[in-house]
């Protein structure tokens, strides 16, 4: 089934004018993981996830804001439930430019749980100024994709307990206008190009587009699916923001 998958582009849509998700498939007590799930595309899927029952962790850097949205959510479909029903949404620190941290966050997420049912890499940065993370990379490339992928890997042998794991990363139309430089492909070679922000933006996506397809064919027989999205133009969470 690619049930979680429909409802992310659904989600996706809804926050701008679209349809609501017609499919009412439930994933009661499935563990799912949404990175930068405090705002935007990844607090509406946490939201969409947690009415359909599945234990729902938000992986983030800015606390505060994590457990707020935590709490909104609680508060918001509590209040539509029956009585006695329980929503189960909690934030967890996530700070993905660091590749340690993602290491710490995975083992500590594998140590609690047994199995891991959905991963979302949603979060990431956008039109950043040139930066450079303490792992050496640039910012747009580290965030977006490298340590989105690494922490994929850290997490599979999890995904692949779960009767049918599901990874969704979230790319961008931008990808379209990237290109990558074979000889230096992570863009950290002397030489390398100095990126606009918008070019690095565009080349950290494709990375994610073509990482995407790679493990879906490594993973293609496996219980594992592997799945890529474009949202388009979506407009952020006012209320989280205030």
């Amino acid at each position: 089934s690619f049930f979680v998958f429909f409802c992310f582009f659904a989600y996706c849509s809804t926050i701008m004018s679209g349809q609501r998700c017609p499919n009412d498939n439930q994933i009661k007590e499935q563990i799912v993981i949404i990175t930068g799930g405090n705002s935007g595309i990844g607090f509406e899927i946490a939201k969409a996830l947690a009415t359909r029952g599945g234990r729902i962790i938000l992986a983030c850097r800015n606390m505060p804001a994590a457990e707020r949205a935590a709490a909104i959510i609680k508060r918001e479909l509590g209040c539509r439930a029956a009585a006695g029903r329980v929503f189960y949404v909690e934030a967890r620190y996530l700070d993905l430019c660091s590749f340690d941290n993602v290491h710490r966050f995975a083992r500590n997420i594998m140590s609690e749980f047994e199995r891991i049912d959905v991963l979302v890499n949603n979060a990431g940065v956008i039109f950043q100024p040139t930066n450079t993370t303490v792992d050496g990379f640039e910012l747009h490339l580290q965030v977006n994709y490298l340590a989105h992928f690494l922490l994929t890997q850290l997490l599979l042998p999890h995904l692949r307990r779960s009767e049918n794991g599901r990874i969704i990363n979230t790319s961008a139309h931008a990808h379209a206008a990237a290109k990558i430089e074979f000889d230096d492909p992570l863009n950290v070679g002397t030489w390398a190009v100095k990126f606009h922000a918008r070019d690095a933006f565009s080349h950290s996506k494709l990375c994610v587009v073509l990482a995407t397809r790679w493990l879906a064919r490594e993973l293609k027989e496996s219980n594992v699916t592997v799945n890529c999205c474009t949202p388009g133009l979506v407009r952020g969470t006012a209320h989280l923001r205030k």
